[in-house]
């Protein structure tokens, strides 16, 4: 290695920094060309992408591939995709490799490994800071993931999931939807056009599409709101079919207990509750849809007292 007159100190941008650096940062004012060279030929350093090296040889983490984008991709750049709704917490975030990083339009970075670069004439106006990181706000981070061709079940989870939390309202993901390229939006605009109807979960929207389907089913109300025969507030499940008396219920193993008081409260008036695990949705939806139609017509065949009245 060649003799240098003292050893630099890189622990202050390293620290800020994830323990990353990039060539111009520290070739000529910490390091010479020979010494980075020395640094990765003994492994010491590695190359994560051009220019930017790991100051470690171990596998990098999630903050560091994605702080590693934002140092290839320069200045004014944000994450956005996959990687920023973790950042902002979101926890149906699709699987993905990639770290997609938005850059402004008049730079021009290739993509390189993990990095996807993308030049855009809109940066984000509402990126926020997380962990000294550029983030896109919430409602880029989902409509840019639901443009990269992610399933209708996936996007059905990012909205409901950023409209319930309050990370993202509708309004902003319908502005990013409309102000954003029309490429791949289908997915996202059918999730947002769901939630704005009132659908609150990816299992609720499959629930509504098979019972949609179906030639037996007469119209479901959704979230209604219910009162007994006294005017006592009943709970409100996530389906009721009126005439015949049946609570429709989506819950998981979790939500049993919370659900118990629910459906005891139902069957005490003559009421009957069909509880269904989101993957039983997913998995089976004509086993689901044919649970419903043959306890609808059993019901309406025998006939059942209406004590239970929308609000």
């Amino acid at each position: 290695m060649p003799r240098q007159a003292s050893r630099p100190d890189l622990s202050g941008l390293t620290e800020l920094q994830y323990g990353l650096v990039r060539r111009d940062q520290v070739v000529g004012s910490m390091l010479t060309d020979a010494a980075l060279r020395w640094k990765l030929e003994k492994g010491h350093w590695q190359a994560v992408l051009p220019s930017v090296y790991a100051t470690h040889n171990g596998r990098l983490t999630p903050e560091e591939r994605a702080f590693a984008g934002l140092l290839y991709a320069g200045e004014d750049s944000q994450l956005t995709g996959p990687v920023a709704l973790h950042l902002h917490g979101f926890r149906s975030v699709p699987a993905h490799e990639h770290v997609h990083v938005l850059i402004p339009d008049h730079r021009r970075v290739a993509s390189a490994r993990f990095a996807v670069v993308s030049r855009t004439g809109r940066l984000c106006a509402h990126a926020v800071t997380i962990g000294r990181m550029a983030v896109a706000g919430a409602a880029r981070a989902v409509a840019d993931t639901a443009r990269l061709g992610i399933g209708l079940r996936e996007a059905r989870a990012l909205v409901a999931e950023a409209v319930q939390t309050g990370l993202a309202g509708v309004d902003a993901i319908a502005t990013e939807l409309r102000e954003g390229p029309r490429r791949g939006s289908l997915r996202l605009r059918q999730a947002l056009d769901e939630i704005s109807a009132g659908v609150r979960s990816a299992p609720e929207a499959e629930l509504r599409e098979l019972c949609s389907r179906s030639s037996v089913l007469p119209p479901i109300a959704w979230h209604p709101r219910l009162i007994g025969p006294h005017g006592d507030r009943l709970p409100t499940p996530t389906a009721w079919i009126g005439d015949v008396a049946i609570a429709l219920q989506i819950e998981s193993p979790e939500d049993w207990h919370m659900h118990l008081q629910q459906r005891q409260a139902f069957a005490d008036l003559g009421a009957q509750t069909l509880r269904f695990a989101p993957d039983q949705i997913s998995g089976d939806p004509a086993a689901v849809r044919s649970t419903i139609e043959h306890a609808y017509l059993d019901r309406a065949r025998r006939g059942v007292p209406q004590l239970i009245q929308p609000a």
